[in-house]
């Protein structure tokens, strides 16, 4: 015998229809966005302690799902700061920094490749392919994408020996294209690679800039722990919803942006001048962060626009 369904409303019938009008809203909102980002690339880069936290990483990989399936075309960059020096004091192997940028000995690189392909790169694409055969994991030194060479860098005056840091020569864009228009996301470690088959280490926050530089994205996302860029003031700090590059500059000069978001901003600067619509600094730990920075009015992070 049928089960014969029966269901009733509660009498809060009120609160529902209120309940769904605001909804309603809020699709109504995005929709002039999700027509806006249709076909267009948005490079998103990871970071910050959502690494660490599998369940906050699902969260943010649910919202890229979500933008690849109302037709946007996402690339993720990675790096794993964090992680590559938890093993390197595991293995002994010494930590060294110079001006935020990790000094990279061979066994250095060694356990750099190990954390972002053995451990980050597999975990992300996993967690994305829970939802289909949608993502691919690629290092910037497969088939030699991206080119690189090693860095140089002087401090007071002196040759300083980053060991194998790299600098971005060039980028292989129809390489990335193939894959995107087969219908996937691509993950990439920020590696690269020069002609002798050397593979070299890359600042993530440098390496996302260019890949959105490369395709002049539609936007650049870097996600971290932080809201955005605040400015200190008799009221406490505030966040910045929206400034320009020239914006961005003068901050840095009189120091109200300083430390480790000045490379941040920088990177921005750097995607907005080679051809990047738009640049946003959000806080990764806050959920749905990349949705509504993308998909309503006002936003929750820090937009860097171009003068």
């Amino acid at each position: 015998m049928a089960n014969e369904l029966i269901e009733y409303y509660n009498g809060t019938e009120r609160s529902i229809e209120d309940i769904y009008k605001n909804k309603a809203q809020v699709l109504l909102e995005a929709l002039p966005y999700i027509k806006e980002y249709s076909n267009r690339i948005v490079v998103v880069k990871l970071g910050g302690a959502i690494m660490d936290d599998d369940s906050s990483l699902m969260k943010v990989l649910d919202d890229l799902i979500l933008m690849k399936y109302v037709g946007m075309n996402v690339i993720v960059i990675h790096g794993g700061g964090k992680q590559i020096t938890k093993l390197m004091e595991e293995k002994n192997i010494k930590v060294e920094f110079c001006d935020g940028m990790r000094v990279t000995s061979k066994e250095a690189i060694d356990a750099v490749k190990m954390v972002l392909l053995g451990e980050i790169n597999s975990k992300i694409v996993s967690l994305l392919n829970k939802h289909g055969k949608l993502a691919v994991g690629l290092s910037g030194n497969d088939a030699n994408f991206v080119n690189c060479r090693k860095k140089t860098y002087k401090k007071d005056g002196k040759d300083i020996d980053l060991g194998y840091v790299g600098e971005i020569i060039d980028i292989n864009k129809d390489f990335l294209l193939n894959i995107l228009s087969n219908g996937y996301i691509p993950v990439i470690a920020t590696l690269g690679s020069d002609k002798k088959g050397n593979v070299f280490n890359i600042n993530a926050d440098t390496f996302a800039s260019a890949i959105a530089s490369k395709f002049e994205a539609k936007k650049m996302i870097l996600l971290t722990d932080v809201d955005g860029i605040k400015i200190a003031g008799a009221d406490g700090e505030k966040l910045v919803s929206r400034i320009s590059a020239s914006g961005c500059r003068k901050l840095i000069e009189i120091r109200d942006i300083s430390k480790g978001m000045i490379p941040k901003v920088n990177s921005c600067i750097d995607a907005l001048l080679g051809g990047v619509e738009r640049a946003h600094i959000l806080n990764g730990n806050l959920e749905h962060s990349i949705l509504i920075e993308i998909f309503t009015d006002k936003g929750i992070g820090t937009m860097i626009v171009r003068d």
